[in-house]
């Protein structure tokens, strides 16, 4: 894929992340187009990060595109991760928007079924201040090993 020009000077730019920093949400950015060059921190953009904050964490490799200033390296910032041909869609269904942990937890609602599904791998904790409701329109089932209830 190659640079795309926008307003102002800014440039849009594939590139893969060659290190990330969780504690600052900034990573540094591989540019093949750019003879594997890579830039200074920058940060990663996300869709809160005030009253509402949201978290969303990088792997080192994983193809992203960035928005750079000027035509430099020095300033940006990672505007998404992408799909490409070798890292595709876990789903590839319109109606599925899926979250697939790297321990095999998933996620998934189903828009068209009206199906929510949540597949852990470890424990699922709940803390409430307040109550808990759990209204069933149709059959509640439960399966476990032991049911502590206090």
């Amino acid at each position: 894929m190659t640079e795309n020009s926008t307003e102002a000077g800014a440039h849009g730019r594939f590139g893969y992340v060659s290190d990330y920093d969780p504690k600052r949400h900034m990573a540094r950015i591989q540019f093949p187009d750019k003879g594997d060059l890579v830039s200074s921190w920058i940060p990663v953009a996300v869709a809160n990060s005030k009253k509402n904050r949201d978290e969303c964490l990088l792997d080192i490799g994983e193809h992203v595109y960035c928005n750079m200033m000027g035509n430099g390296l020095e300033a940006g910032v990672v505007i998404c991760s992408i799909y490409d041909d070798t890292n595709k869609p876990p789903t590839g269904d319109a109606d599925i928007r899926k979250t697939t942990f790297n321990d095999g937890t998933e996620i998934l609602y189903d828009r068209k079924n009206k199906l929510l599904k949540i597949d852990c791998k470890g424990d699922i904790e709940i803390h409430a201040k307040g109550n808990i409701t759990i209204i069933a329109d149709g059959n509640m089932k439960h399966q476990a090993s032991q049911i502590d209830l206090n």
